[in-house]
């Protein structure tokens, strides 16, 4: 797997933030505004850290079935009406 810097995700300066904030009708205040700016770095470093070059067969959703649903006729629970 090749190397990859720790974030070179997409970054969002604090103006950025507000406006997006703004947009969403929300009211912060500073503190919380820094917060955010800061979880969202992260989060995009967390983001652009998942490989990608793995088949999509190794995706657990595509390797794990559950059986299918019992058959009506067979035994199976009767609704109720």
């Amino acid at each position: 797997m090749p190397d990859r810097p720790v974030n070179h995700g997409v970054g969002v300066t604090p103006a950025e933030m507000e406006l997006l904030v703004a947009r969403a009708g929300l009211s912060l205040n500073p503190g919380q505004m820094a917060d955010l700016v800061l979880i969202w770095r992260q989060m995009a470093g967390l983001i652009s850290s998942v490989p990608r070059e793995r088949p999509l067969a190794d995706d657990a959703a595509f390797a794990f079935r559950l059986p299918p649903p019992p058959k009506e006729g067979k035994g199976g629970a009767r609704r109720r009406r």
